[in-house]
């Protein structure tokens, strides 16, 4: 069989027939298949349930992958080469959505171009120029959260790549003022590099280099707290988390303390309360978390907590304490170290509350 598509001949005598699927199922006689020319071009044939051919089409590489990945799983890295296995993203959903508002700096021409680089399929998914550029970006960050492990053509992952071209529009060096003071970021820009500071990565030189180990994996600590957060309703505890990472975002380090102490101390009294009721009865803070590690919640083996004030937690609460109730000023190195800190607690405490609900 063979078609003439757009002045391209595909012929199923001479291409490679890669995967063959059908419904298995005598009442009906539909097929679909996918073939790759001589050329490795590919296309795609199928038939109805008459067993009549409806659908002969090219496809292009992305489409393949991923008809191979649903129909012949095992045939993806013979004919894609070599996939990257699995590990934790580099970058959390904040990141990835302040560097899509930094993307709203392109026009309309250079946006469109931006999305045929990212693959031929990529111009049909968002809406075309008449739309107004903030909306597109928007329809860019839906396709994102439907998949967020989505790769483009090149088999980068859609987030590298989004976070990848926010770093190339930043500014190489900001201009001076004629006081000789440096010329203030823009608040997107602002925002976009405090999202990675707190994903643990750094912007030198226009390039970006990673300030934490990915072993860390703090932007997968990140969403599966915010996940957590909101399975189990603690809008408190979320509330002063968002407030820190506004805070933080917005240089505000002093604040940013604030709330980070009020959120790790408000999660750690409302788990409490929530295993044991008869908490709401103690007094905020020491007691509580007492309370927890003689439910076995917090770990006295692991010396998670102590009640000579010596254990992990007691340390953590005392180092986000230096300076009693109020602190004063802290560099944003000394607020991105206690964000980070208490991110990575948080969620082991709140993985841990998950199982013990669930149980």
């Amino acid at each position: 069989m063979k078609k003439i598509i757009g002045g391209i001949a595909y012929d199923t005598d001479t291409a490679e027939c890669l995967t063959r699927s059908d419904h298995q199922h005598e009442m009906s006689q539909a097929w679909w298949s996918l073939y790759r020319t001589r050329q490795g071009a590919f296309f795609e044939v199928a038939a109805d349930h008459d067993g009549v051919v409806d659908t002969y089409r090219p496809v292009s590489k992305e489409e393949a992958r991923r008809y191979l990945e649903r129909h012949a799983n095992h045939l993806v890295e013979r004919y894609f080469g070599p996939v990257p296995e699995a590990g934790p993203k580099r970058f959390s959903r904040r990141t990835v959505f302040a560097a899509v508002q930094v993307l709203n700096r392109l026009t309309h021409a250079e946006f469109t171009r931006f999305l045929f680089e990212l693959g031929p399929d990529w111009p049909k998914m968002i809406s075309p120029e008449p739309l107004s550029l903030a909306k597109r970006l928007n329809e860019l960050m839906g396709v994102y959260d439907q998949n967020p492990d989505r790769l483009v053509e090149d088999g980068e992952s859609l987030d590298d790549v989004l976070v990848e071209k926010a770093v190339s529009l930043l500014p190489a060096e900001r201009r001076r003022l004629w006081s000789g003071e440096e010329e203030e970021l823009r608040e997107d820009h602002r925002d976009f590099l405090h999202r990675l500071e707190i994903d643990g990565f750094v912007v030198a030189d226009g390039k970006l280099r990673t300030a934490l180990p990915r072993s860390i994996a703090l932007p997968e600590a990140q969403d599966e707290l915010s996940a957590l957060l909101l399975k189990h309703r603690f809008t408190v505890a979320q509330g002063h988390l968002d407030q820190a990472f506004s805070a933080h975002t917005s240089g505000n380090w002093a604040a940013a303390n604030a709330q980070i102490r009020s959120f790790l101390d408000g999660l750690l009294d409302e788990i409490a309360e929530r295993l044991d009721p008869s908490a709401a009865a103690l007094g905020s803070g020491n007691q509580r978390r007492a309370r927890l590690a003689a439910l076995g919640f917090l770990s006295r083996d692991l010396n998670e907590w102590s009640d000579n004030g010596q254990g992990y937690l007691n340390g953590l609460i005392k180092r986000l304490h230096p300076h009693g109730s109020h602190p004063g000023l802290s560099d944003a190195d000394d607020c991105t170290f206690r964000l980070h800190t208490v991110l990575l607690a948080a969620r082991l405490f709140l993985v841990r509350f998950d199982k013990w609900d669930s149980a």
